[in-house]
């Protein structure tokens, strides 16, 4: 059983490495495209989320040292995040996309904040890894019931912008709201929930899996359409990193893979494979993408091409050459601390 859910945990991670560069590879879009980039935009949401779930799940709890977890946690993080963040200044600066006075800023908050939005995740999970040890004795001690109550306080406060969302005159949340739930709330959530749904995998007879991934998804994206043809101002309130939308999509997937993940042997070995890679291809890919992938494609497109098609090519395009740059790094000298392999 532990063998089984190894492997459909690295067929998330890659499949999360995919959708944090679907994510990023959509281009600028004709109006009459918009429903379309909006179904791309609702694949690929929960590719952070889905990433900080499998940490969740592969990391807790923790049963070493606070300080040996630390080392080794930071030391895989630090190296590489630091060169390619210094990498992504050079190209930034070379290339006009940024002043020199902005680059020398940048550099010098990098102990503090990422230099491109993209890696906002590492600062996350830097934060929740500081955590880990802390909670671990806790995860370590729970019962099923007890682990059940602290998530449903967590999903209680992934739902308060709903209450801004249908009764907007009467309660309205900006971000800096207190309450007596708000320590539960925040993306130390999704790491528990991984744990969770390892700990207590929801397999079921395949109808009912069905069923129940099919009800996630369609609870998930209703509210996310609705506001997209009557309320647009309202879409990003329901429709970000900590909502509802992305814990029930991140549950689904995580059920899909637990009831339906590969069996084949050769497949499983060749994901497991490239699962390893996915640190340094994160950490790549927004330069692949943006700097090579829609570089190259700007120069043959005529017009936008409708995102379903143009969106996923980006995509699968940038991952391989990724892929391809990164297995390269990771045959030089020290290659660890530069992409994590």
């Amino acid at each position: 059983m532990e063998s089984k859910r190894v492997y459909y945990i690295d067929n998330l991670r890659v499949l999360a490495c995919f959708l944090v560069i679907l994510t990023h590879s959509a281009m600028a879009t004709k109006d009459s495209y918009g429903i379309y980039a909006v179904i791309v935009s609702l694949v690929s949401s929960p590719s952070s989320e889905l990433f900080l779930t499998i940490s969740g799940a592969l990391l807790l709890p923790t049963r070493i040292k606070m300080k040996d977890f630390y080392v080794k946690r930071f030391s895989r993080l630090a190296l590489p995040v630091l060169f390619w963040s210094l990498i992504i200044l050079f190209v930034d600066y070379i290339t006009g996309a940024s002043t020199l006075g902005i680059t020398i800023k940048k550099l010098i908050l990098i102990p503090l904040s990422p230099v491109t939005g993209v890696y906002w995740f590492i600062y996350t999970i830097c934060g929740l890894y500081l955590l880990a040890p802390i909670i671990s004795p806790w995860i370590i001690a729970s019962t099923k019931k007890e682990y059940q109550f602290i998530l449903l306080l967590w999903l209680s406060t992934i739902l308060l912008p709903y209450i801004s969302f249908v009764l907007p005159d009467f309660y309205h949340i900006d971000g800096n709201y207190y309450f007596i739930l708000n320590y539960f709330g925040g993306f130390l959530g999704y790491m528990l929930l991984g744990v969770y749904l390892r700990k207590y995998p929801i397999v079921l007879p395949k109808p009912k899996a069905i069923a129940v991934i099919l009800s996630l998804i369609v609870i998930a994206v209703l509210p996310i359409l609705y506001c997209y043809l009557f309320k647009r101002d309202l879409i990003t309130t329901i429709n970000n990193n900590l909502s509802i939308s992305s814990v029930l999509l991140v549950t689904a997937i995580f059920i899909f893979f637990q009831n339906f993940g590969s069996t084949n042997v050769k497949f499983n070995n060749f994901i497991n494979y490239l699962a390893k890679y996915t640190f340094g291809i994160y950490l790549v890919h927004i330069m692949i993408v943006r700097n090579v992938v829609w570089h190259i494609y700007s120069l043959f497109r005529v017009e936008p091409l409708n995102p379903l098609i143009e969106t996923p090519l980006i995509a699968i395009v940038s991952m391989i050459i990724c892929y391809a740059c990164v297995k390269l790094i990771s045959k030089l000298p020290q290659s660890k601390n530069i992409v994590g392999v």
